[in-house]
């Protein structure tokens, strides 16, 4: 996923500026299958999903299809359901590996629900996202403690979270028991945060420099040049950007050809 904002030098001469701001990119989902339509329906079945780890005893867990209410998906036609109710603090678990930029903002977001009465049964589904694929929170982050009761089912809500990658390897899993009814999980996505692109200008400075300034403190972009938009031979700079108040700057010598410049953020 790139946003690039380019800039056209004409010539060394004058300057005619062309500004341009990225398109905007859908943004990928980084779950597979978070909506359960892929591999049809089964206990235990889970396709995409890497990481599952039923409950030690009574587990009850898998993908369903149905269109009859409360049974139903929040989005297409299959969801998962999770009704286990084990005796010995376990649960029915199941995450997936998701591969992520250290320092980088991901949003969670997951929609659950409930088909019938959970009143007085201690039924709980857990998202956590970390590295055990547990509850540990001395490794894992606690997303949402969902503990329904109530004496009728409970329509989708939705749930969603921004964090900060602290790792590049980690475990979104889902942990739940319900005895009397099953809590329903369906629309699971994780998407990359995209900073709005700053703006970015250039001009002739003394002794024949160019100037490229852009707003601080947009981490992460860098600039590119090339000499034909025709090709996809772009430059990476080495200069190391220098902040002055608000703004990153860098200065390089007037070429001696058209140029195009562009800012991309990986």
């Amino acid at each position: 996923m790139k946003k690039n904002i380019a800039i056209k030098m004409i010539s060394t001469a004058g300057l005619a500026l062309g500004f341009s701001a990225g398109s905007v990119f859908a943004q990928q989902n980084l779950i597979v299958n978070g909506s359960f339509e892929s591999g049809g329906a089964g206990i235990e079945h889970f396709p995409g999903w890497d990481a599952i780890g039923p409950a030690n005893n009574n587990s009850d867990y898998g993908v369903a299809q149905s269109s009859v209410s409360p049974d139903v998906a929040e989005q297409g036609n299959f969801f998962a359901y999770f009704h286990g109710h084990p005796t010995d603090s376990s649960q029915d678990c199941l995450g997936q590996t998701v591969h992520l930029t250290v320092g980088a903002q991901y949003t969670i977001s997951y929609y659950l629900a409930t088909d019938g009465t959970t009143l007085g049964s201690g039924a709980a589904m857990y998202v956590v996202i970390g590295t055990s694929f547990g509850i540990d929170y001395s490794q894992d982050l606690l997303l949402t403690e969902y503990k329904p009761n109530s004496s009728n089912a409970l329509p989708y809500q939705k749930f969603t979270t921004t964090i900060t990658a602290t790792n590049s390897s980690e475990i979104l899993s889902f942990h739940g028991f319900d005895a009397t009814s099953a809590i329903l999980v369906d629309n699971v996505s994780m998407t990359l945060v995209v900073p709005s692109p700053p703006q970015l200008s250039l001009k002739l400075a003394p002794t024949n420099m160019l100037l490229f300034t852009w707003t601080a403190p947009t981490n992460g972009y860098r600039l590119q040049a090339n000499s034909s938009l025709t090709t996809t031979n772009w430059m990476t700079l080495t200069n190391t950007p220098v902040t002055v108040g608000s703004s990153n700057q860098i200065f390089l010598p007037a070429p001696a050809r058209n140029m195009f410049y562009r800012l991309t953020l990986p």
